[in-house]
């Protein structure tokens, strides 16, 4: 007889997730299964049986073998009492390793990465919190969330210097603190190359951001560290921002970017307190020699757009980071290097701003 959990874990105790994008279990590959509720890190983690279940993602990790296609699959209990306790940060270094939340697929996601509440202060600890260094490694439906109190220290979320790896479903909340509201915190740092972003929410609306040049999404780390030919695609970026400082995508020196960088489809909400915001506040550049650009689309400035009457704007658009071309009387208003990083397509037939 096949019962109900004979096909909600199929092949070998792989669960099936839906979507499309089920990590491939290469020959010898093995899945580890972590429950935070009833799991213990003594466990073999190999099934999602009460006494079997790991309780970290870090132990379940370091089961795995690079290369091999392991997943790692988070469970969950619908609440925050069902989330993740890391007591420190977490390294992807392993190639072909992947990581999956079985939870809805709602933002912030029950199927949570946090600190444990006894470390509720330390930020140091805690960022970035995720590092993934590792290539071709799928991350799919589960949040991450730090909130951390100490003053002071700026947070990172994810700090992404891998190649190819998928983002899909993923949550980002970090510096969720009123103390990192106002420091160079970022949600996530690109420092590599060919990475997509899907149907992520990356940035938080609950913490006011202000005084200190803060960003949803940075790009690169320097000439050794140029990101390039990244895909954020069809992504929501919230902010609460009270200051003229924050960014949502923020790449502030020349040798940060190369080649492209595209945002297809996202969103980008800012629910402040000022009506005062503007898109040449929003996306910060710097050209191939290092002065500060504001971003332009061919034929129509950031600057001349009309900022929002009420807290909040949404855009809809088509918009890449890339090198513009030259410029010529069909395109009136490109950087004066053509080497510079610009916003092009923006505004095309799809786009929509509104409160």
């Amino acid at each position: 007889m096949t019962t109900f959990g004979d096909q909600v874990f199929q092949y070998g105790g792989v669960p099936v997730t839906g979507g499309g994008m089920l990590p491939v279990l290469g020959g010898g590959a093995k899945a580890f299964f972590v429950d935070p509720v009833n799991g213990a890190d003594g466990n073999g983690g190999l099934s999602p049986k009460v006494g079997d279940t790991l309780k970290t993602v870090s132990t379940a990790y370091g089961l795995c073998t690079a290369n091999r296609g392991d997943v790692v699959y988070i469970l969950n209990d619908g609440n925050t009492s069902g989330s993740v306790r890391e007591t420190a940060a977490l390294v992807w270094a392993k190639d072909n390793t992947h990581l999956v939340g079985l939870c809805a697929p709602s933002i912030n996601q029950r199927a949570r990465i946090t600190p444990p509440t006894a470390s509720a202060v330390d930020v140091d600890a805690f960022t970035p919190f995720l590092t993934v260094s590792a290539d071709g490694c799928i991350f799919q439906n589960f949040s991450l969330v730090q909130g951390q109190s100490e003053n002071g220290k700026a947070s990172v979320g994810i700090l992404c210097s891998g190649l190819r790896n998928y983002f899909s479903n993923i949550s980002v909340l970090t510096g969720q603190h009123a103390n990192q509201g106002d420091e160079a915190s970022t949600n996530v740092q690109v420092t590599g190359e060919e990475n997509t972003f899907e149907n992520c929410y990356i940035g938080t609306d609950t913490i006011a951001r202000g005084g200190a040049i803060s960003s949803n999404v940075k790009f690169g780390a320097g000439a050794s560290d140029e990101a390039a030919r990244n895909t954020f695609k069809n992504c929501v970026f919230p902010m609460f921002a009270d200051d003229t400082d924050p960014f949502f995508i923020l790449a502030t020196a020349a040798a940060d970017t190369s080649r492209w960088n595209l945002f297809d489809g996202c969103s980008f909400i800012n629910t402040g307190t000022r009506d005062a915001y503007r898109f040449d506040r929003w996306i910060a550049l710097k050209d191939q020699a290092g002065a500060k650009a504001s971003p332009r689309i061919p034929g129509r400035e950031l600057e001349a757009l009309e900022p929002p009457r009420e807290p909040g704007i949404r855009t809809y658009t088509r918009t890449g980071l890339s090198n513009p071309p030259a410029a010529s009387s069909g395109n009136p208003s490109p950087f004066q290097s053509p080497q510079a990083r610009a916003v092009r397509d923006a505004f095309s037939s799809d786009t929509q701003i509104g409160s």
